[in-house]
């Protein structure tokens, strides 16, 4: 699991390895659906009461570098 926001919407961009992992979100524990970008979800705020969480699968021992954004770092699009 990336991240997890509660009541407030986030971002999640994979930096390495790109173009390699799943990307899924879920909220109150239900998986929404597998991301379009697989480098890039976010989670609105309605989507996040009382929670939803980004997840990534992909290789067992992959090392994943991300950027999570919250609050009014959101930006919504991809930046790398």
């Amino acid at each position: 699991m990336l991240d997890i926001a509660v009541s407030r919407p986030c971002t999640v961009e994979i930096k390495e390895p790109r173009d390699t992992l799943a990307l899924t979100r879920r909220v109150n524990g239900v998986k929404l659906d597998v991301v379009d970008d697989p480098n890039f979800a976010a989670l609105k705020r309605g989507q996040t009461i009382p929670w939803g969480s980004i997840r990534a699968s992909g290789d067992e021992g992959v090392r994943i570098s991300y950027r999570v954004r919250t609050g009014r770092d959101v930006t919504g699009d991809p930046e790398f």
